[in-house]
């Protein structure tokens, strides 16, 4: 009899497979595409997307924070790998603070 393979030690039956984080980001891409949010405008765009590439590609879980020049705010959340815990983007508020 052959031995059975088994899957390697960093994957677990809660993290996400890559569908799964497919469709994690496309409400994110949609959104950005509704709000003509695009790369090859917006640096700080640029930069999320390369980020969600590398979070469906290789599955490893994102925390974004990235500085939004352009409108002042900053895009902030988590793309997360395991399916118990929640995947959210944020366009925050500027860093400036009153006097």
């Amino acid at each position: 009899m052959d031995p059975i393979e088994s899957a390697p030690a960093s994957s677990s039956s809660s993290d996400r497979t890559k569908a799964e984080r497919q469709a994690q980001v496309k409400p994110i891409l949609e959104k950005l595409s509704e709000l003509k949010l695009y790369a090859s405008k917006f640096t700080a765009i640029k930069a999320l997307m390369m980020q969600i590439q590398d979070y469906v590609a290789n599955g490893e879980p994102q925390k974004v924070n990235i500085v939004f020049p352009e409108f002042d705010r900053r895009i902030k959340g988590t793309l997360e790998t395991n399916r118990h815990a929640e995947s959210s983007i944020k366009l925050k508020g500027g860093d400036k603070r009153p006097p």
